[in-house]
């Protein structure tokens, strides 16, 4: 069947016409007093009017309507209804004493729960998912078997799908950091990204207790071994096969046992693809996270060295709609190539003599810093070193403030935001916990946060 079987073909047109926003300002209004208890949840089109109307009362934008009959707020609040009736959201049946009840579609119901969990940026929670497959499993019994193999299958789809619009979220917090032209040289929208917006879809509790004590390799084997279990019973599999056809779920038996075998079968592949999937997570926040603190690196440094020179020079440039290179450039046309051309004439390939390696020549020690710093540069914002910075910082004291850290140079200042954003990671030493208040770094605002050891409790 295909999708249109289903929807009405004008579905998504409140969803692209010039009153997009208030038609789904009204949809959530409406979906809301539909579940209202003071409504005995009834949706009684009264009622649902009455909402309607003391959202338009408030309304300053404009709504466009053809119609010129349509000024008042009732006018309004009946022809948002009546749209949403011709477009295949909204039914109306009788109810009694004279009185309509207005009721979303399933399909409605399920595109609105979409589009509200996305307008009020939900965040996933995974806590208890792997735990719930493990429960389910251990205490299979065959009498319950197919329920339980339905349950955990739902669970594992659920996990599965969460964590891969994990991996799409960071990827667009990337794209936005890398690609995205808007505010990229914004430092301060930089950080709130980093600082409030990443952490809170990215660095939630849930997840890292996804890592941690609801880690998947704590459970994994069990799992995997109880599966294995049923599916090599044959016994377990008939009366499973049975349960199917009982259900009504398939007809004939071999349909019913392929649908059992897929179920057993997703269940003990998921758990592959699940860590998969966290390690896949794991590789793109390090991605982001070396991104981010390169342009943090960037825009910071306004030093007269040559590396500052260049960042000036490159923020100039990208300013500018329209740059004339020639002001700093000498660009000109050259139409005849000689010996005085930047042209290099090709030259036929020779096969290359390797030559004896001089053991005993003296490298310059100048020669050694400037290679060894090249070397080590890259590795000053691994998770590694900032762990260890943060060992150094806190020495002898439970914790420290994020305003009370010495910021000397820009790297200072990258490694206190990589300290904050590493702290949910596995492997550091340390956690951070959120003030509710701002500081403020040189020209920077931000919310203090507390550096302490783990296992202290503050």
């Amino acid at each position: 069947m295909h999708l249109f079987d289903r929807l009405p073909n004008t579905f998504f047109t409140v969803l692209s016409s010039p009153n997009k926003k208030i038609y789904v300002d009204c949809i959530f209004i409406i979906y809301d007093a539909t579940n209202s208890i003071e409504d005995s949840f009834q949706g009684e089109r009264g009622f649902v009017v009455s909402k309607l109307i003391d959202y338009f009362e408030e309304l300053e934008e404009e709504f466009e309507e053809e119609a010129e009959l349509i000024s008042t707020p009732r006018q309004k609040a009946v022809s948002v209804i009546n749209i949403l009736k011709d477009h295949g959201w909204l039914g109306e049946e009788e109810i009694g004493d004279y009185k309509t009840s207005l009721n979303f579609f399933d399909y409605s119901i399920q595109m609105i729960d979409i589009l509200k969990r996305i307008a009020n940026n939900e965040q996933i929670e995974y806590t208890g998912e792997i735990f719930t497959i493990y429960s389910l499993l251990q205490s299979f019994e065959l009498a319950d078997g197919l329920t339980i193999i339905e349950q955990a299958y739902n669970k594992a789809d659920d996990v599965l799908r969460k964590l891969k619009t994990l991996r799409a979220n960071i990827y667009r917090f990337y794209y936005d950091l890398v690609q995205k032209r808007e505010n990229e040289n914004d430092l301060q929208i930089i950080l709130d990204k980093l600082l409030v917006d990443y952490k809170n879809n990215f660095f939630d509790n849930a997840y890292y207790k996804l890592k941690t004590t609801d880690s998947l390799p704590r459970y994994k084997r069990i799992i995997v071994s109880k599966i294995n279990e049923i599916y090599q019973n044959e016994q377990y599999l008939d009366e499973l096969t049975n349960q199917v056809i009982l259900a009504n779920k398939k007809t004939e038996y071999n349909d019913a046992f392929n649908y059992i075998e897929e179920r057993i079968r997703f269940i003990k592949d998921s758990m592959e693809s699940i860590e998969y999937l966290i390690a896949a997570i794991d590789e793109k926040n390090e991605l982001y996270i070396n991104a981010a603190a390169s342009k943090i690196m960037f825009l910071t440094n306004v030093g007269e060295d040559f590396e500052g020179l260049l960042n000036r020079l490159f923020k100039i440039i990208l300013k500018e709609k329209e740059f004339n290179y020639n002001d700093i450039f000498n660009l000109v046309d050259i139409r005849n190539l000689d010996s005085g051309s930047l042209f290099s004439v090709r030259r036929r390939r020779a096969v290359p003599e390797p030559s004896i390696i001089d053991y005993d020549y003296d490298i310059p020690d100048d020669v050694k810093e400037r290679k060894l710093a090249q070397l080590t540069k890259a590795n000053i914002f691994s998770k590694v070193e900032i762990n260890k910075y943060v060992k150094y910082l806190l020495n002898n004291t439970n914790s420290i403030k994020a305003s009370e850290v010495i910021i000397e140079s820009n790297e200072d200042f990258v490694k206190l935001i990589l300290v904050f954003l590493y702290s949910k990671s596995i492997g550091v030493s340390y956690d951070v916990k959120l003030l509710n208040y701002q500081t403020r770094i040189q020209n920077i605002k931000f919310n203090e946060f507390e550096i302490f050891n783990r296992g202290i409790k503050l």
